[in-house]
């Protein structure tokens, strides 16, 4: 997909896997996050299971602006691989077009909301991370997450 430069929009959330920490940064506000997640770690497992998966829906992101003419749609990336056995996930709602339910977050962009017609306000991210016992324990880290707003036909 080729989108001009003024029709890209960008915002950043830092996310710190096993003990998964968040913080934003925002560039053009075409799409706005609110506030960052709390700490997310994955620590119990029951014994002969996959370790508990561990979520939170608490951000927002609305779009400021209607597209014009088209539509729009938001993509998202992480700046780095997660650690082997580690998946980080993310869930955007949409009130507009159509969310693409649970991506798995990769440096590749990939789309996670498609067909926007109109602005959307406080709609609800959910990131979710899970590990397999194969990970091991992995140090904290963080993880830069991207949602980018591109203009569509």
């Amino acid at each position: 997909m080729n989108a001009s430069a003024s029709a890209v929009r960008r915002i950043w959330r830092t996310v710190a896997v096993a003990g998964l920490a968040f913080g934003a940064r925002e560039a053009r506000a075409q799409v706005s996050v609110s506030g960052s997640p709390a700490a997310m770690k994955v620590t119990m497992a029951v014994a002969g299971s996959a370790p508990a998966a561990v979520s939170d829906a608490l951000t927002t992101y609305s779009s400021a602006t209607n597209p014009a003419p088209g539509h729009f749609s938001i993509t998202a990336s992480i700046n780095s691989p997660m650690p082997a056995g580690v998946t980080l996930t993310i869930t955007l709602a949409a009130s507009q077009g159509s969310s693409a339910g649970a991506v798995t977050l990769s440096t590749v962009a990939q789309n996670v909301v498609t067909g926007i017609t109109k602005k959307m306000n406080s709609q609800t991210i959910t990131y979710k991370l899970s590990a397999t016992a194969a990970a091991g324990v992995v140090p904290l880290q963080t993880r830069q997450v991207t949602l980018t707003q591109i203009s569509t036909p």
